[in-house]
C-alpha cells in the first residue's frame, strides 16, 4: 500500500521539477459547432451580367435611333401633308377665283356694251343733229351769204363727240378697276387660308418643332456649340431631345435651348458663332406664299394690308 504520510526526516528536497499527473481532467469540454453546408452558387457570373448589360445598352441604342427616325419620318409626313393640303386648297380657291373673275369680266363687258350702245345712240343723235344744224346753217348761210350757222353746228357736234370719248374712257377704267380689285381679294383670301392651315398644324402636332430643328441643324456650317431658340410652348420638349439632336447631326458638341417670344410654335432659330438659320414657321410660310404666287395665274400686288398674321 502506498505511503501517504511522511516524517520530516523522510523528506528530501529535489533539485528537479516534478510534474504531478492528475488522475482526473477538469478541462472544459469543447463543443464542436455544426457547420451548415452552403449550397453551391449556380447563377450568372459577373462576366455574364456585364455582357447582359452591354447587350441591353446596345438594344436600347437601336430602339432609341429607331424612335428618333420614326419621329422624324412622322414630322416629315405631317409637313408634307400640310403642304399638299395647302396646295390642294389653293387649287380649289384658284378655280373659284377663275369663276369669280369670269363673272366680274362678264359684268364689266356688259357695262362696256351698255356704254357702247349709249355712245352709239349719242353718236347717231349727234350726227343727226349735226346734219340738221349743218343743213340749217348751210341754208341760212346760203340765204344770208354767211357761214356763221355752219360753224356753230360744227362746234356743237364736236362737243358731243368729246363728251362721248370721256364716257367711254371712264367706262373702260371702271372695268379694269373691277377686275384688279377682284383678283387682289382672291389672292388675299388664298394666302390667309394658307396661314391658318399651317398655324393649326404647327400648334397641334408637337413633333413639328423637332423636325424643323433637325433640318435647320443640318444646314448649319461650323457647328460646335449651338443655341436653339424656340417658343415657350416647345421649350420642354426641345430640351428633352437635345441628346438626340447631338447624335443625329455630326460635329455638334453642345446644344443650349432658350425661349424666344419672337419664335412661333413649331419653329426655331439655330445660332452658331458663324451665323444663324431662321426656321420659324412665319419665315417658311412667307416662302410658301411666294411659291403660291408663282404658280397662281392671277397677277396681283403681293404687298397688301388685307392679310394680318395670326402668329
Amino acid at each position: 500500500m502506498a505511503k501517504s504520510v511522511f516524517r520530516p526526516t523522510e523528506i528530501k528536497n529535489s533539485e528537479e521539477k516534478v510534474v504531478l499527473q492528475l488522475s482526473k481532467s477538469f478541462a472544459p469540454e469543447v463543443e464542436e459547432e455544426e457547420v451548415e453546408e452552403v449550397p453551391e452558387y449556380t447563377g450568372p457570373t459577373a462576366e455574364d451580367l456585364r455582357r447582359e448589360a452591354e447587350e441591353f445598352k446596345r438594344q436600347w441604342e437601336i430602339e432609341k435611333q429607331q424612335l428618333l427616325a420614326s419621329t422624324e419620318a412622322e414630322a416629315e409626313k405631317i409637313i408634307k401633308g400640310a403642304e399638299n393640303a395647302a396646295f390642294a386648297e389653293v387649287k380649289r380657291k384658284t378655280d373659284e377665283a377663275a369663276i369669280i373673275k369670269q363673272k366680274a369680266q362678264t359684268e364689266a363687258e356688259q357695262i362696256v356694251k351698255e356704254a357702247e350702245k349709249k355712245a352709239l345712240d349719242m353718236i347717231q343723235e349727234a350726227e343727226q343733229k349735226r346734219e340738221e344744224q349743218m343743213s340749217q346753217a348751210y341754208n341760212e348761210g346760203y340765204e344770208k351769204g354767211s357761214e356763221a350757222g355752219f360753224q356753230d353746228g360744227n362746234k356743237e357736234a364736236q362737243r358731243l363727240i368729246d363728251r362721248l370719248h370721256v364716257i367711254i374712257d371712264k367706262t373702260m377704267d371702271r372695268r379694269q378697276a373691277i377686275l384688279d380689285e377682284t383678283e387682289q381679294q382672291i389672292v388675299d383670301l388664298v394666302l390667309l387660308m394658307t396661314r391658318k392651315v399651317v398655324k393649326v398644324i404647327s400648334e397641334n402636332q408637337r413633333t413639328v418643332v423637332l423636325s424643323n430643328i433637325v433640318q435647320a441643324l443640318r444646314k448649319v456650317k461650323g457647328r460646335g456649340d449651338v443655341t436653339i431658340r424656340v417658343n415657350l410652348s416647345d421649350l420642354e420638349l426641345t430640351t428633352e431631345h437635345t441628346g438626340n439632336f447631338i447624335q443625329s447631326v455630326e460635329n455638334i458638341k453642345n446644344i443650349s435651348v432658350v425661349e424666344d417670344s419672337s419664335v412661333d410654335r413649331g419653329g426655331c432659330i439655330v445660332e452658331t458663332d458663324f451665323g444663324a438659320i431662321d426656321a420659324r414657321i412665319s419665315s417658311q410660310l412667307t416662302e410658301l406664299e411666294q411659291r403660291i404666287l408663282d404658280v397662281s395665274p392671277i397677277k396681283a400686288v403681293t404687298k397688301t394690308n388685307a392679310i394680318k398674321q395670326d402668329f
